[in-house]
């Protein structure tokens, strides 16, 4: 235990290392606040029951993600159901069908009513269950809580209350907001993971007040009493204001104590800490919005065609009702019957001449219920069917599991299948969505000379695409290694390079600048080395580039062994004398890193005695800083850090200078009186003071570190992009590391122009420091306004045809004022004409906001994906949230409508599923319209041919079964199995998706011409069926057709029809579909055996109407097959028109793979590259990537001739 004790003693306090500050302390006019408006939240450290006594109310720490509540579901889910217009209408109808006025009984109408609604209401509360067992795993984890007397009991989150003391133990996550109060550290520090924060993976250190660093053990909080007086429950995750009372003194609280629910604690034991919010008054639940009620774009516009199918329905009715008024009148003139067989003179009101204004409303509403058939009331629930299958398809794809993580992909809602062809925008998260939180050094660039053959993902999917194999042993600069690696992987390090490996680089012939490289990777940096009981070294880094670095230098013989406050050990392997030996270096100083500066140094004394510099940092700031003799490798280096960039790597220049003791003691009392200072400018004395002797520095080389992506994620943008998708970014991580991640995934490339808006300038930073924020806030206004202009005057105007591509790039204060109402439109004007948008510094609630500006003001489909917490808003706000499953935390996923374990499944996703989901479904409903329009217009012609009468052509079962057994089946067979394409051709032919992005299948052209057809085929059906059993005999007897026999003629076409239309309409037949279309059809003839022989007090007007009328006439027989085949003539001849002279897409590729040629590549090309527009040419991905450097090829080429 004391040896124990003493290790973690000998953990360095990195609080007196370090030369900048993380968090900047609130200003104290911020602190003058407290109190006031805004600033008014008071805690009760380890007390608080007293908040009840002094009548504050605070929330509690459950939280609840679901849509329902017990109280709330019933009217909440009958509101979903009944604001679908076509319900309302049914549920009007039904009322209306218990009256005298119903055409048919009450039951029949009621009845498919309720199983329509109960049947949905079910399946929303089934999946609103299931969030809501997710929220109570969250609810009920365990924490460890001051209970009194130095007791921490363990308790339930939901239980805790602002005031409890919270002792979190290492790898767990914190319960609510709280401030640090101490930790296992002598220092108070902590590290925290804010990956569902904010997406990053870089260790955050928070550190206590230096008053209650003595709080380290349980026992001291027996009476431990403070108040807090802090700022109200906000979104801002990356600002704090607040105070604490200790012991009658004020202290000032800052970012630097705040630890916020679902971060993590990380490589500390434990901390104490005091709870300031809770529940939905925590930050990420403050940045988190109510779960959605998302309705797809195809079904908003279903509710339309239904308007616009009712207005017709009222315009018929109306006319019916305006004829039946007019003929009803004219019954009775005068005192003589005109149509004596009706008896007018002895009618009741419904049919009374002497009233026939009022008989005329009545018939109105008999008619609005009659012709209510023109309505579908089948289709929500088919739909709903047919989207729960197809949803369990998506899960159940193999294609999509991923094996690593034991993660199928989950389609947690199967409302938005459709949508999933209809993507117009992706905004992607990054940290743990693009990457999976990986970084590896893979080559890099000393004395001049290019190391490492490791392959990229970037270079691998472009000779991919080439045709070419690109294996791991391709060398750079000639060199191969053709022995088998049979070495275990290292994590962080993938280098391969026999010329440096297993002490080779001794016979290099700049060793000497090798060694100092690599001296340099395992010293300048903060990592801490923890070593395990069998002596091997772990390294625990703030970022992962760093632990990417000293793992590469410990595994080419510079191991970074200990680090204390003042001395770090480098165990460095001699090659030549095979010896290890240990160097302690005495550490002077940390120049830390920072965005504004982009560089880190530190500064040591060697074993030698020697001071030196060693710095680390971007090339943009590195090269300006280099001596004039410490040049000689410039051309060389900056060469091969533009192939690492072309190949997504991401780089760091490496340069050192040697320091004499005067000049170095001059610097440091020049920075110690920097830190020193109490003045405004403070940082920018200390920053002064290391940039001075950040200079005359002799370059090492450069290093390249590869940014693990997700397996495929390139290849993913790729097919994303030649789909014609967008893809923005939207990540919390810094500028230049969304950059970098973006050339990895080839969303930017080389010869892109860059639009960067940022407020990282001089002059406005210089204006911060004066603390007047409304002159800040309107000079940063104006300068974003004023970049974006500048930025839309780059971009050429659509009417010019241009091959420049631009990348636009914002940061998020930028965005801040971008998003303002007066700026958002232009803002979103100059991001649609870019190739690629990444958003860089962005919080929760501005990841949210763009995604609602783009949703809002293109109208077009935008799905957001990410893994974390703060990615919750986003995804709710999107038409699709998809989340990521393989992250740790299971916010995003509990938001989200799908979840995938890997960026990649999206192309299977949307390039197959949601193509096919799309089609499916666009189809299914154009028929359904189809088949009602073609069934109800023919009840509208048999009641106009019998004066308006209000008398169905059919007998009431007909009715009601009609969209049930005879016509329901085939179209649902549709809607889960047919596929224009088969998925491998779906992939192929990306271009293909653009169908569903511009709505090609579900245009209004498209719904009225299905619409068109189905009146055409009922005009055909009923005047066929009249012109030939109306006054001819169709029985050997002489007898004449019936009411009865030929509404069973009609109703027998209409079957026939509407089953032999779906069977045109299918482009893959499956024996299920074949078994639905031929087995509706045959049902309908049983059903005619079995209810024809029924009693007639049920079957009414079917009594033995097949059997004894209908099957024994040839004539029946014949009219039937006559008027189906004259009937479908129409629509066949379309169909082969329009495929032979004006075929779509998919229509071109069926034709291809009927040639057997669909899967040539060549041929995939051509024909893509003859339907690509202008305006849809690739301008990310990998294929834009390579098509670029074609081009610069070829014009470097035509240069070179015209030399």
């Amino acid at each position: 235990m004391a040896r124990h004790r003493s290790k973690r003693l000998e953990k360095l306090k990195l609080s007196a290392l370090l030369t900048f500050i993380r968090c900047h302390r609130g200003s104290s006019d911020d602190h003058s606040r407290i109190g006031t408006v805004g600033f008014s939240r008071v805690v009760y450290v380890n007390e608080p029951d007293m908040l009840e006594k002094e009548g504050f109310s605070y929330l509690l720490n459950e939280v609840s993600t679901t849509k329902y509540n017990l109280g709330t579901f019933l009217p909440k889910s009958l509101f979903e159901q009944f604001r679908r217009v076509a319900n309302f209408y049914f549920l009007v109808s039904g009322i209306l069908a218990l009256t005298p006025l119903a055409p048919y009984t009450a039951v029949s109408a009621l009845a498919p009513l309720c199983v329509v609604i109960v049947a949905t209401m079910a399946k929303e509360g089934v999946e609103d269950w299931r969030r809501k067992q997710q929220d109570h795993e969250l609810n009920n984890r365990i924490v460890k809580v001051h209970r009194g007397n130095g007791n921490f009991e363990e308790t339930k989150w939901k239980d805790i209350k602002v005031g409890d003391v919270i002792k979190v133990e290492k790898d767990n996550f914190f319960p609510a907001d709280m401030i640090l109060l101490s930790s296992n550290y002598p220092d108070g520090i902590c590290y925290v993971e804010t990956m569902n924060l904010d997406g990053e993976t870089n260790l955050k250190i928070k550190q206590a007040l230096e008053v209650t660093l003595d709080l380290n053990e349980d026992i001291k909080f027996r009476e431990v009493r403070q108040t807090i007086k802090c700022e109200d429950p906000n979104a801002n995750l990356y600002s704090f204001v607040g105070s604490m009372e200790w012991k009658g003194q004020q202290y000032p609280l800052s970012p630097l104590q705040l630890l916020l629910r679902d971060s993590k604690l990380r490589n500390t034991d434990y901390i104490y800490g005091a709870v300031i919010f809770t529940g939905h008054d925590t930050k990420v639940m403050q940045n988190a919005t109510d779960p959605p009620s998302k309705r797809s774009k195809i079904e908003k516009k279903m509710d339309k065609i239904i308007y616009i199918l009712m207005s017709s329905l009222l315009m018929i009715a109306l006319l019916g009702s305006f004829f039946f008024g007019i003929w009803t009148k004219e019954d009775l003139r005068d005192g003589k019957l005109k149509r004596w067989y009706l008896r007018p003179d002895a009618s009741t009101i419904f049919y009374d001449p002497k009233r026939a204004a009022v008989a005329s409303f009545f018939h109105l509403l008999t008619a609005l219920m009659l012709y209510s058939y023109f309505i579908p009331i089948s289709l929500y629930i088919s739909i709903e069917m047919v989207k729960l299958l197809q949803a369990l398809f998506i899960n159940q794809d193999i294609e999509m599991y991923h094996e690593e993580s034991d993660k199928p992909t989950h389609a947690r809602t199967s409302n938005l299948n459709e949508e999933l062809g209809m993507v117009d925008t992706i905004l992607s998260d990054k940290t743990g969505t693009l990457t999976c939180n990986m970084m590896e050094f893979i080559k890099c660039s000393i004395a001049g000379t290019a190391y490492g053959q490791g392959v990229t993902e970037v270079e691998r999917a472009m000779a991919m695409r080439k045709g070419a194999r690109l294996d791991d042993d391709i060398e750079n600069g000639g060199h191969k290694d053709n022995k088998i690696d049979d070495s275990p992987h290292v994590k962080g390090f993938n280098f391969k390079d026999p010329r440096i490996m297993d002490g080779n680089w001794i016979h290099e012939p700049n060793r000497d600048m090798i060694r100092d490289f690599f001296r340099l990777l395992a010293i300048c940096h903060t990592c801490i080395a923890e070593t395990d009981e069998n002596g091997k070294v772990s390294y625990e880094a703030e970022s992962p580039d760093e632990a990417a670095f000293v793992i590469a230098a410990r595994e080419l013989g510079f191991e970074f062994y200990k680090r204390s406050p003042s001395t770090i050990i480098v165990r460095e392997w001699d090659p030549s004398q095979n010896v290890v030996e240990k160097r302690k270096y005495e550490l002077l100083n940390i120049l830390e890193f920072s965005s504004s500066r982009k560089r880190m140094s530190v500064i040591v004394k060697e074993p030698e005695g020697r001071i030196l510099l060693l710095s680390k940092g971007a090339d943009s700031v590195m090269f300006r800083r280099l001596a004039p003799n410490g040049r000689k490798i410039e051309e060389a280096t900056r060469r091969h850090i533009n192939e690492y960039s072309d190949s997504g790597l991401r780089t760091l220049v490496l340069a050192y200078r040697v320091l004499d003791d005067k000049e170095y003691k001059e610097f440091n009392e020049k920075l110690n009186a920097a830190k020193t200072s109490v003045s405004a400018d403070r940082d920018e004395k200390i920053e002064q003071a290391a940039d001075s002797i950040e200079t005359d520095l002799i370059l090492l080389g450069a290093t390249a570190v590869e940014d693990k992506l997700q397996k495929g994620v390139p290849e993913c943008i790729d097919k994303l992009a030649q789909a014609g998708i967008k893809i923005w970014v939207l990540t919390g991580d810094k500028m230049e590391t969304a950059i970098n991640i973006g050339f990895a995934c080839s969303l930017l490339r080389q010869g892109m122009t860059q639009i960067i808006i940022t407020l990282e300038q001089s002059d406005i930073i210089a204006m911060e420091k004066t603390g007047d924020k409304f002159a800040i806030a309107k000079a940063s206004k104006q300068r974003v306004m004023d970049q974006i202009e500048v930025g839309i005057k780059q971009i050429p105007p659509s009417t010019k045809v241009s091959t420049e591509s631009f990348a636009l790039i914002i940061d998020g204060k930028s965005l801040t004022y971008a998003l303002e109402d007066d700026v958002k439109l232009k803002f979103l004007d100059l991001a649609i004409k870019c190739a690629s948008v990444i958003c860089c510094r962005s919080s929760p609630k501005q990841k949210a906001l763009v995604t609602r500006l783009v949703k809002q003001v293109t109208h077009k489909v935008t799905l957001a994906i990410g893994d974390g917490a703060n990615d919750v808003g986003m995804l709710q706000e999107a038409d699709i949230g998809v989340g990521i499953s393989g992250a740790e935390g299971m916010q995003a996923v509990m938001a989200s409508d799908v979840a995938v374990a890997q960026f990649r499944f999206l192309e299977r996703l949307l390039l197959v599923h949601g193509h096919w989901c799309y089609r499916r479904i666009s189809v299914m409903i154009c028929y359904f319209f189809y088949k009602n329009v073609t069934f109800g217009v023919t009840i509208f012609l048999y009641e106009a041919f019998a004066s308006f009468s209000g008398k169905p052509a059919y007998n009431d079962w007909f009715l009601s079964l009609y969209n049930v057994f005879f016509t329901s089946l085939p179209v649902i067979a549709l809607g889960v199995f047919d596929q224009d394409v088969s998925a491998r051709l779906c992939i192929q032919y990306p271009q293909l998706y653009q169908e569903g992005v511009q709505n090609v299948l579900f245009s209004w052209r498209r719904i009225i011409g299905w619409m068109l057809n189905g009146v055409m085929n009922a005009v055909l059906i009923f005047f066929f069926c009249i012109t030939a059993f109306e006054d001819q005999a169709f029985r050997q007897d002489g007898q004449v057709a019936g009411l009865d026999a030929l509404g069973v003629v009609m109703y027998t076409c209409i079957v026939w029809v509407v089953n032999c239309q779906m069977a045109l309409s299918v482009n893959y037949f499956t024996i299920i579909q074949h078994i639905f279309i031929w087995g509706s059809i045959t049902f309908w003839y049983l059903f005619l055996l079995v209810y024809g022989a029924i009693n007639p007090r049920f079957s009414t007007t079917a009594y033995m109407v097949f059997i004894e009328q209908l099957a024994p006439a040839l004539s029946f027989w014949l009219v039937t097959l006559f008027v189906v085949m004259a009937t479908l003539v129409p629509y066949f001849s379309y169909a082969a028109i329009q495929i032979r002279f004006f075929p779509m897409f998919h229509n071109k590729i069926q034709w291809k793979r009927y040639l057997g040629k669909a899967e040539d590549p060549e041929v995939a090309r051509q024909l893509s590259s003859r339907h690509r527009t202008s305006s849809q040419q690739r301008m990310v991905g990998i294929s834009a990537r390579r098509d670029g450097k074609a081009m610069q090829i070829t014009m470097e080429t035509e240069l070179e001739v015209r030399e």
